[in-house]
């Protein structure tokens, strides 16, 4: 019997790769590999810069500090708002050009070579440095990690706030860096000269009144003394606020060498013993009324005037007072679901338009911690207010048991006359202390500005390090989309 015997044969697999099948395909076709990305890398660049031509451009650039009190808020040291583009502003642009001596450029050559930028040289750095050494510390918490960066941050934007860089287009000058520095450091010195003399920026102190009002020496005795308690109202006002600060507390008028203290004094005797006297006889009394008829309706119409205002302040305090309420509520309910307020129903209360406007300014601050402080503050000024427009009242409705007859109305306008003209002493003894004031302040904040190095010369080009790295990898993606193509043709081969 005859058996069949099966040789089974397996197939044997090379699995090796041979880097020449690789690496011969595309040595050959290095150039079309090469060409690809040349292809690609102008296609980036044609995107990117709008053509392959490079534009580079030689700048001066010059680093400017703002040194005065209030900088970081953007406030001057007087509250006007404070911009650093005014230093590109027209009004300053247009007279640095008015000071140049024939020049070879117009002026919105000029202006469109100036740019201005916040910040300060090296601030990136600075910030990438800190931030690697913070990460470096392995005592640091993420909690401390965050808040130390954070510091640091806000404390860089400060400083941004403080610096600006000032740049301008060499190809103005013909290259001349002499030229353009003359002109960069003119800026600055153009646009603090403005600032200080035309808008009185460092003005701390202004006076309530320049001169005071000459209709005080009007025949009727009934409007003299009400001018004249008024007068020293505004006065006693303007004295009050001056002495807030310790350093106005020091200074002396040159003239009549009273100080703040000095003029407090002696407008608190004259309030005492000559204007309050003299208003209890003339409007209380009616002592020189001539037309009693007329005193009567001043009297009315002052009371009249003087209950509106009262009412207006009563419904302001209310409003603050809910104000103050509401705001409780969201604290203890930050969901916001506030409980009924405690008014009367069916009452309804109509608010002016400068009490909504008001409201609405500190509503934005709901959120703000110093809202609450915010609010009573604005309640306690009211409620002064208030209380000053009650004792008026009180003084125009009550009416004298007697006429006092001792006295005539030549001895009243006499006393009202001195008055008068200790008051006006006085007024001029504070423009003198505003004014020595106002120097000092100047003196301690110098010129708004400084000059921080020198004016530096630098090389620009739209060629930046994004558009380069971009460049380079649209090359190298050029490449391998040819390396790509040659190994397609070669498998449909």
């Amino acid at each position: 019997m005859n058996k069949e015997v099966s040789n089974s044969i397996e197939p044997v697999f090379d699995d090796e790769i041979d880097l020449k099948d690789i690496l011969i395909p595309l040595w050959q076709a290095k150039y079309r590999i090469v060409l690809f990305g040349i292809i690609c890398l102008s296609l980036v660049l044609i995107y990117l810069l709008g053509g392959v031509t490079l534009d580079k451009t030689k700048h001066a650039s010059l680093q400017v500090h703002f040194n005065f009190q209030g900088v970081e808020n953007g406030r001057f040291p007087n509250g006007e708002k404070f911009s650093p583009q005014e230093l590109i502003s027209g009004s300053v642009l247009s007279e640095v050009y008015g000071n140049i001596n024939s020049p070879e450029f117009t002026y919105p050559e000029l202006v469109e070579a100036i740019h201005l930028k916040s910040g300060f040289d090296g601030d990136d750095e600075l910030k990438s440095v800190v931030t690697q050494l913070l990460s470096k510390e392995k005592g640091l918490t993420t909690a401390e990690y965050n808040e130390a960066v954070s510091g640091y941050t806000n404390e860089v934007l400060s400083q941004s706030k403080k610096n600006v860089i000032l740049t301008i287009d060499l190809g103005l000058f013909n290259g001349n860096l002499k030229r353009a520095s003359d002109l960069l450091t003119s800026i600055p010195k153009v646009w603090a000269t403005k600032a200080i003399e035309d808008r009185g920026v460092l003005v701390v102190s202004a006076p309530t009144v320049s001169r005071l009002d000459a209709r005080i020496l009007s025949g009727e005795l009934l409007i003299q003394v009400n001018v004249l308690g008024d007068t020293l109202s505004l006065l006693s006002t303007s004295v009050r606020d001056l002495s807030n600060s310790l350093d106005n507390q020091s200074i002396k008028d040159p003239a009549s060498g009273m100080s703040i203290t000095d003029l407090s004094y002696k407008l608190n005797l004259e309030d005492k013993y000559r204007v309050s006297i003299l208003k209890e006889l003339v409007v209380k009394n009616g002592v020189g009324v001539k037309n009693e008829a007329w005193y009567r309706g001043f009297r009315d119409a002052r009371l009249g005037k003087l209950e509106r205002e009262r009412a207006s302040l009563i419904r302001m305090v209310g409003v603050y007072e809910q104000a103050l309420i509401e705001f409780n509520q969201q604290s203890n309910n930050p969901s916001g679901n506030y409980e009924q307020s405690a008014s009367q129903p069916g009452t309804t209360v109509q608010y002016g338009e400068g009490v909504i406007n008001s409201l609405l300014t500190l509503g934005s601050k709901m959120s703000d911690p110093e809202y609450r402080k915010e609010l009573l503050g604005k309640k306690i000024d009211i409620s002064v207010e208030l209380q000053e427009i009650i004792t008026e009242i009180d003084f125009y409705a009550s009416t004298a048991n007697h006429r006092t007859g001792n006295i005539s109305a030549d001895e009243i306008n006499t006393l009202i006359t001195q008055s008068y003209s200790e008051l006006e002493a006085i007024h001029l003894a504070l423009l003198g202390i505003i004014q020595v004031s106002d120097l000092s302040s100047l003196d301690d904040r110098g010129e708004l500005f400084d000059l921080v190095g020198s004016v530096e010369e630098s090389v620009s080009s739209n060629l930046t390090q994004k558009v380069g790295l971009k460049a380079i990898l649209a090359f190298i993606l050029g490449c391998m989309i040819g390396v790509v193509v040659v190994f397609i043709r070669r498998v449909v081969r």
